[in-house]
């Protein structure tokens, strides 16, 4: 039985690792344009996103009426395989969240390849 659920887990592991696909960025510090979900076309600011690996830092650098200054959002990259979006993770299980981004009560989305930081 034992010897069962370690073969469950390592499947599963292996399952979830083979549908991620690989981070479209690299670490460093990078210029990212927060949007608004729900008005896209709305003007919001620019933020630095710092990307170790698959941690990322999205820092307001100044006083804004949209954000305050300061660190907006900090977690991991995470693969939302039903949305196929990064999120902005804070838990293990946010990945299997059925609601991300927008006005969401899950993680926000975060668009590495155009960088763009999606809000409500």
């Amino acid at each position: 039985m034992k010897y069962l659920l370690t073969l469950i887990v390592m499947m599963v592991s292996i399952s979830t690792a083979a549908s991620t696909p690989k981070l479209p960025i690299a670490s460093g510090q990078y210029t990212f344009r927060h949007q608004f979900s729900e008005q896209p076309g709305l003007p919001s600011i620019m933020l630095t996103a710092k990307i170790n690996g698959r941690h990322i830092v999205l820092i307001n650098e100044t006083e804004s009426k949209v954000f305050p200054k300061g660190i907006l959002d900090e977690g991991t990259l995470m693969w939302h395989a039903d949305s196929k979006q990064w999120i902005v993770g804070h838990d293990k299980s946010d990945r299997y969240l059925e609601d991300v981004g927008g006005c969401s009560d899950g993680p926000s989305v975060v668009d590495l390849k155009n960088r763009i930081y999606w809000t409500c």
